[in-house]
Order: structure tokens, then C-alpha cells, then sequence
């Protein structure tokens, strides 16, 4: 599966936010699995939930739009879905909890390591289907291309494995729990995304991404094509 460069907004849109639920939903999935621990940016966001008394939504989109600064100052590309991935994917984890808590917490170490999993697969499938209609990467995905490309010797589940370490140690500085499981999760991740990106034929580093002036731009050149 490759980018496309269909000037239908409506559908690069649609399969934008197909994929960010899809994200949002792995998110979720990967934070309920408490009894073998959660992933690094979930420690992490965590970590900021004990800290502040904010609920671990609003903690991703605070660190979303951090991030997004991070990403700004390393000449990172900046588009509607970076923006709309900074707020979603937080709210989603926030609504399932709020009204449709299909999955809950479990003890089980088996249910929780199928929900780590599968959590991880839905959520690298998640970043395929937003990514490529290249209306920008999420904030953490842009920190991992802008990375990626300056290490361009390295693979890029490396880079987002680097990443991830980072964010952990930062998420137990900070105090949030952890298990086997973020341990697993940090390591496995990042290889889980590239094995997902490969089966699909999937190459970030090359998505030409619009940032938000790109895209109002050959929106309104497509549109007055048209009349």
C-alpha cells in the first residue's frame, strides 16, 4: 500500500481518520493491558496523569502539541493530520473509557499480552492508512521521519525504538507504573510497525506530505479548476 495522489480530499480525509480511530483503538487496547504493563508513550502519558490529575487523553494531546514544537524546530512537515492525530488519538482512548469501555482492565497476563499485540498491529496498520494519503504525519511519526531521514543508514524501526526508550525512562522518572509488558512493548513495537509498513509496501520516508498552507492551497486550485 503506497501514498496516493488522488486530489479527492474528501477520501484522503476519510482514510485519514479511518486510520487515526484505528490508532486511537490500538491505544486504547495497549493501555488495558495492565496486567503485564503498557507501552512507553502510554508510561509516559501516564507518568503525566499522576502528576498533573489530568485524564491520560488530555496527557497525549499536551504532549502531542509538544511534540509538534519538537517537530516545527527540526524542519519537520506540519499537516491537517498532524493536527487532527495531535487531538483524536488522545479523545479516543478518553471515549472508550467514557462511554463504550468494550475492553476492560484485565489481570490476566494472556489477555493482556493479546491485547498488547493486537493493540500494536491495529495501531501500525492505523499509521499506513492515515500516512498515506500524505496530509502529514502524526506529531510523534513526524519526530520519527524527520529522525529517520537524518539517519538514513538507519532502519527506521531503530529510530522509533530509540524514541521509545526515550519516552519510557522518562515515563518511570516520572512515576508511572510499569511491567514486562512496557518493556516488551517498547522493544517490540517499533519492529512491529516496520514488519506491518513491509507488508504493506509501505515507505514513510518517502510520502510527500502537504503541510495545512499546501493543502488550502491545491484545495482551492482543484476547486476552481472545477467552476
Amino acid at each position: 500500500m503506497q501514498y496516493t495522489f488522488s486530489n479527492s480530499y474528501p477520501r484522503r480525509f476519510a482514510r485519514l481518520m479511518l486510520g487515526l480511530l484505528l490508532c486511537g483503538t490500538g491505544t486504547y487496547m495497549t493501555v488495558q493491558a495492565t496486567a503485564i504493563g503498557i507501552g512507553a508513550w502510554e508510561t509516559f502519558q501516564t507518568g503525566l496523569a499522576m502528576r498533573t490529575g489530568f485524564s491520560f487523553g488530555n496527557c497525549t494531546v499536551m504532549v502531542s502539541f509538544a511534540v509538534i514544537v519538537l517537530d516545527l524546530l527540526l524542519g519537520g512537515k506540519i499537516g491537517f493530520g498532524t493536527l487532527i492525530n495531535a487531538v483524536m488519538i488522545g479523545k479516543t482512548v478518553d471515549f472508550f473509557h467514557a462511554f463504550c469501555d468494550f475492553l476492560p482492565a484485565t489481570d490476566s497476563v494472556w489477555i493482556g499480552s493479546l491485547c498488547l499485540i493486537l493493540g500494536r498491529f491495529m495501531t501500525g496498520y492505523g499509521m499506513v492508512l492515515y500516512m498515506s494519503p500524505a496530509l502529514g504525519c502524526g506529531p510523534r511519526d513526524t519526530l520519527m521521519v524527520v529522525l529517520a531521514k537524518r539517519f538514513p543508514d538507519r532502519n527506521i524501526g531503530t529510530v522509533r525504538f530509540l524514541m521509545e526508550i526515550a519516552v519510557f525512562v522518562a515515563g518511570v522518572l516520572l512515576g508511572a507504573p510499569y511491567g514486562i509488558g512496557t518493556i516488551v512493548a517498547t522493544a517490540c513495537q517499533s519492529y512491529i510497525m516496520a514488519f506491518v509498513f513491509k507488508l504493506c509496501h509501505f515507505e514513510s520516508r518517502t510520502v510527500p506530505h502537504e503541510n495545512v498552507l499546501d493543502t488550502i492551497r491545491i484545495w482551492q486550485r482543484n476547486r476552481e479548476s472545477r467552476t
